[in-house]
């Protein structure tokens, strides 16, 4: 092999992968990846939370802005918080717990259009205390924002602007969630303002 051959395949080991991205990013090639690795639905374009005020069942007032800087773990429930519900909050608080040092960083909320018994919230609040619970007047207030108001049960990612980016049916796994939530956590520069 002599030196123009040699340096010529040296040329196109180096070159032939940032000709091939740039021909994929290019406007010539519309080229998009035939599926996504993430496991619950992206919602496209993802609805943003109205603009609210209202109060939690332990009686503290929050609104859009507070919840900014945090992503939120937001599960939905047309009706009561019963057995699955309760599961539910249960997987949603380890999927939080799995994310190690971006805990902080997750919020966790529970939307329902019932009122709640105090049974009901006492085994929320033995679960996690920070879980903030929206029912009643105000769960109805804040499902208005909901793509799928009126299902009977669904949870959602929710970004640090308020953003539902992702979905999950009752019969997703929660795994999926998690691994989710840990892909957005390590490639958005996003945290606590």
């Amino acid at each position: 092999m002599t030196k123009k051959t040699t340096f010529i395949a040296v040329l196109l080991v180096f070159f032939t992968p940032v000709l091939l991205a740039v021909l994929l990013n290019s406007q010539w090639l519309d080229w998009r990846p035939g599926e996504t690795r993430n496991h619950g639905e992206l919602i496209t374009p993802p609805p943003r939370l109205d603009d609210f005020e209202l109060q939690t069942a332990a009686g503290i007032r929050f609104s859009r802005e507070d919840l900014a800087g945090q992503w939120q773990l937001l599960h939905y429930r047309s009706g009561n918080c019963g057995e699955d519900c309760l599961d539910a909050l249960y997987w949603m608080r380890q999927v939080r717990t799995a994310q190690d040092r971006h805990q902080p960083e997750i919020g966790l909320m529970l939307v329902s259009e019932s009122r709640l018994n105090a049974a009901t919230l006492t085994a929320i609040d033995e679960l996690a205390t920070d879980i903030r619970v929206v029912h009643a007047e105000a769960g109805l207030a804040l499902a208005q924002s909901l793509p799928d108001r009126g299902s009977e049960a669904i949870s959602y990612i929710v970004d640090p602007d308020g953003h539902i980016i992702l979905r999950y049916p009752p019969e997703a796994e929660f795994n999926g969630m998690r691994r989710d939530l840990k892909r957005l956590l390590t490639w958005t520069q996003t945290g606590p303002q």
